[in-house]
């Protein structure tokens, strides 16, 4: 084996690793809703952030809708507080939530969601 410069080394250490590490999330998010964001992980960082925070609780399902709030147990009932239709409040049905329908895009929808939740 050559004699190879400190910082060099260091360079392929990190590069192997990180390699390392791409390869293990990408196996460890195929099933997860969040692989979207594994696949194509410039939509995140590209959009202002408050689209950035609504987006990314959205399709990670971290977000503060009644059905997450419900599994982590901080809320009784999954149901949709806000409307009549006894839906389960996730990311899909905030598009057709009949009480958000003055804000015209998911995240005002979601931003809209959350305040009127508190």
């Amino acid at each position: 084996m050559r004699n190879l410069p400190f910082d060099s080394i260091k360079r392929l250490v990190n590069l192997q690793s990180n390699q390392h590490h791409k390869k293990w999330i990408k196996n460890a998010g195929a099933d997860k809703n969040w692989k979207e964001i594994i696949n194509n992980p410039d939509i995140i960082p590209e959009l202002p952030r408050k689209a950035a925070v609504a987006t990314f609780r959205l399709m990670t399902g971290h977000d503060c809708l009644a059905q997450h709030l419900n599994r982590i147990g901080c809320k009784d009932s999954p149901i949709c507080p806000l409307c009549s239709d006894n839906a389960l409040m996730n990311a899909e049905h905030l598009a057709v939530c009949s009480d958000l329908s003055g804000s015209t895009n998911i995240v005002e929808k979601y931003w809209d969601a959350r305040r009127k939740m508190t």
